[in-house]
């Protein structure tokens, strides 16, 4: 942890090269945060041109607790609340040594709590030490005018819907494409907790966990697109227990006017190996769908989405596995069911209600989730709007008997400032059903209290 400081410090050095270098122009050019590419260079360093984006949130947020259940442990010396204030910092820097050649990098520093992470910290090994997250590192490019490119190192890499595949990981890509899109292929490896030495001769392919495969992205014409794939995962980090999932995935989008309407299919079949409880494999074949639609008419906005993962039958451990390996990463927009789209928790139900195994959560129980948003831009500076999500246990005999996972319903204000700065004030609750209880709580696996939450963010991002 001590080789951080001296990245950070680097990164800054760049930034001050560029200004050194070109006196007059500015130190650093804006890049969109989730492209990279070479819109706004600015900035040259070492010959390569620069190009940039910040974004920093301060975040506040309080749960009234963190199950449904309300009796009180016999130790309850921290109670039985969740609360928490946070920053995040995260900064990308994009390298463009040419026209068509890129090496791009960001680093997320936190969550860091301001309970617990202490900046003025001496030791690099002390537990309270600043939480730092090498996000992505990769070199793209393209070449014969654009039809060959590539893009590999540590990525952001999803397949076409993000249901199965949505994680950060060491990928290469390489594709080729024409006037209508482009087709390519992919390797990469999806990080585990399997010890292997510290040194490449401790180090082989024997426990890891693959991923492979070839996808494409096709134009249809008249605001019609098509996104699918194969994507393939081998896992082996589990001694007598490796797995092999075939997963075509495909995304039907159309854009017409004030109207985004997509949807989304994964279908997984493979094998389990040993993993029945007699000692015999176990056949998967499971599948996730996904819908939405999203309706713009300034200044009114709304939003439905629709969510679907297969459920196991209800007999565990026999020769058949139907449950879906998911990256709890959804196009919903509820903020407790699923993933906080102002700042990932780590807490959201979908993930609780599951498992996690080898980068994967899988819930026994199914899912089908339901949610409306709609807002409305009253002024340049003020948006408004609501939340509202259902969610449901596809098959209730892995949930304690219990279908209804719960209603979460939410209001949103958000305050902006120039496109630069945003303010979101949340509040709402989550109301359980009997399914959440039963996969949630950790002592009265029937008690449904209902959580009310708030949430502050100020974000400032380039």
């Amino acid at each position: 942890m001590t080789s951080r400081w001296p990245v950070i410090l680097g990164l800054v050095g760049v930034c001050a090269a560029a200004r050194a270098q070109e006196a007059g122009r500015p130190e650093c050019g804006r890049a969109d945060e989730d492209a990279g590419d070479e819109e706004g260079i600015e900035g040259r360093a070492g010959g390569a041109d620069l190009s940039w984006s910040v974004r920093l949130d301060n975040l506040f947020l309080f749960r009234s607790d963190s199950d449904f259940d309300r009796t009180a442990p016999r130790y309850d010396a921290s109670g039985q609340t969740v609360g928490a204030l946070a920053t995040v910092l995260t900064p990308r820097l994009t390298w463009h040594l040419t026209r068509n050649l890129r090496v791009t990098y960001e680093v997320e520093i936190g969550l860091n709590y301001w309970s617990r992470n202490n900046p003025d910290t001496e030791s690099a090994l002390s537990p309270d030490v600043f939480i730092m997250k090498h996000r992505e590192m990769f070199a793209e490019g393209e070449f014969l005018r654009g039809r060959l490119g590539f893009k590999v190192g540590y990525q952001r890499f999803l397949d076409p819907t993000g249901l199965f595949l949505n994680h950060w990981i060491g990928a290469a890509q390489v594709w080729w494409g024409f006037e209508d899109g482009q087709v390519g292929l992919f390797v990469g490896e999806v990080p585990d907790q399997t010890y292997e030495g510290l040194t490449v001769r401790d180090n082989n392919f024997k426990r890891d966990i693959l991923v492979f495969g070839a996808s494409g992205e096709w134009d249809l014409g008249g605001g019609w697109g098509l996104a699918a794939g194969v994507h393939n995962l081998y896992d082996s980090h589990v001694v007598g227990r490796t797995r092999w999932v075939v997963a075509p995935a495909a995304r039907v989008s159309h854009e017409s006017g004030p109207w985004t309407v997509f949807v989304d299919g994964v279908l997984q079949a493979g094998r389990f190996e040993n993993a029945a409880l007699d000692g015999g494999d176990q056949t998967v074949l499971a599948w996730a769908a996904q819908g939405h639609v999203g309706l713009d008419l300034h200044p009114w906005s709304a939003q439905l989405n629709l969510l679907a993962l297969s459920p196991d039958d209800a007999y565990d451990g026999n020769a058949r596995q139907g449950a879906f390996l998911y990256a709890a990463k959804p196009a919903s927009r509820t903020r407790m069911l699923t993933e906080d789209e102002v700042r990932d928790w780590y807490d959201n139900y979908d993930e609780r209600l599951s498992t996690f195994d080898g980068g994967f959560f899988l819930n026994r129980a199914g899912l089908f989730l339901a949610d409306a948003s709609a807002g409305v831009e009253v002024t340049d500076w003020f948006q408004p709007g609501v939340i509202v999500g259902a969610a449901l246990a596809l098959e209730p005999k892995n949930a304690l008997g219990g279908r209804f996972v719960g209603v979460e319903a939410l209001g949103d204000l958000v305050f902006s400032w120039r496109e630069m700065l945003f303010v979101h004030v949340t509040g709402g609750a989550l109301v359980p059903g009997r399914a959440a209880a039963a996969l949630v709580n950790r002592m009265d696996r029937t008690a449904t209290g209902a959580i009310w939450m708030t949430e502050v963010s100020l974000t400032v991002r380039d």
